[in-house]
């Protein structure tokens, strides 16, 4: 987690968030049918969310972690040869570079951060604040349209998509090699220090 995120992020607040997503499964979930029972028939989704946190966030990034990560922190495949010396660094760039790299205003963009910057926040926010209502309102549908239900499913939902921004950015890494969604985090204590 450390190659695809900040180390505030990989250390402290993915690992806590899954932990406490995993926790307050059973607590989020109101379903009366099958009350106090927890087999696989009556709680479908909250079994299936919590073994997808666990085996797929947990247990195969250990594996891909120590056993599928070659010289320069690269995937590599089980039976794949790891020559260092053939091997070229790959060139990460954030979102930001990839949208104004090729554009003509990319002078313009490094001097105003804000700018530069925005397509990642935008797409950030919507992520987490505007992907989870939208979703939980196609889930809670008829006469399930109580303020519990919807605050319970929009807080499942949420930390579904919490636990899937992990798979999500090792992707965007392997295939697009994105570095960060939102790039340089110090630009804002740089701009305040100087002013």
């Amino acid at each position: 987690m450390l190659v695809y995120f900040d180390p505030w992020l990989a250390g402290v607040v993915l690992p806590g968030l899954i932990i406490v997503g995993l926790i307050c499964i059973p607590y989020i979930d109101k379903n009366p049918k099958g009350n106090g029972y927890y087999t696989f028939n009556e709680r479908k989704a909250e079994i299936t969310i919590f073994l997808f946190g666990f085996v797929v966030l947990w247990c195969s990034l250990i594996v891909l972690g120590t056993f599928l990560r070659g010289p320069n922190w690269n995937f590599f495949g089980p039976f794949e040869f790891w020559d260092i010396h053939k091997l070229a660094a790959l060139t990460n760039v954030n979102l930001s570079g990839n949208i104004w790299v090729r554009g003509a205003a990319h002078r313009r963009c490094r001097r105003y951060w804000l700018m530069r910057e925005i397509f990642g926040i935008l797409l950030v926010l919507f992520y987490v604040f505007a992907l989870p209502v939208i979703l939980a309102k196609s889930v809670v549908q008829g006469a399930t349209t109580r303020s519990w239900a919807r605050r319970a499913t929009t807080s499942t939902v949420f930390l579904f998509l919490m636990m899937m921004s992990l798979p999500i950015k090792m992707l965007l890494r392997w295939i697009f090699n994105l570095k960060y969604i939102v790039g340089d985090p110090g630009i804002l204590l740089q701009h305040l220090s100087h002013g």
